[in-house]
């Protein structure tokens, strides 16, 4: 597990993400999204640098039960209602691809494990998924989907996905 200092600093980037996402003009479910990225891409900036094999198990434990819990969320809550919009249809579809793909990722570290010589660059690949992922839902996803739903939709989505989200992670080992 993280640290309480790396705790801390993921929580802090991720609300500094949700103001700036509220700045773009993004609220709702798609400023939570926001936030819940920028406190991955803390964790997995730190898993990145370290070395001390025990570390990175915790925090890969951590790390992977929040990057899947929060794609499971979005794809069981956030995706369909996007899917059910002419304006929005494609983005669904490009998200499953994403989706598909980062898990696998995931599955590939797990299989490797957190000794083997395949740990960072396959935590590279990771990363630079997120951050495409990332990229592309912030600044062409969650625009044309609010845009499409409206604020208020937004913001009816955002309990439904955290519940989503937290029945996801009590799933996950």
């Amino acid at each position: 597990m993280p640290n309480p200092l790396e705790n801390v600093a993921s929580k802090a980037a991720g609300k500094a993400a949700a103001l700036s996402a509220r700045a773009k003009g993004l609220s709702g479910v798609f400023a939570t999204l926001a936030e819940q990225h920028r406190e991955a891409g803390v964790l997995l900036k730190r898993a990145a640098g370290v070395d001390d094999v025990e570390k990175r198990r915790d925090l890969w434990s951590t790390l992977r039960r929040e990057l899947l819990s929060h794609e499971r969320g979005e794809l069981n809550v956030v995706y369909p209602t996007l899917e059910q919009h002419p304006a929005t249809r494609d983005i669904a579809q490009r998200h499953a691809a994403d989706a598909h793909t980062l898990e696998t990722t995931i599955n590939e570290i797990d299989a490797a494990g957190c000794a083997s010589p395949q740990w960072k660059p396959l935590l590279e690949r990771l990363v630079t998924l997120v951050q495409h992922h990332v990229d592309e839902e912030e600044h062409e996803f969650f625009p044309r989907a609010q845009e499409a739903i409206g604020k208020d939709a937004a913001s009816d989505l955002e309990a439904p996905f955290m519940a989503a989200r937290e029945r996801a992670m009590e799933g996950i080992r």
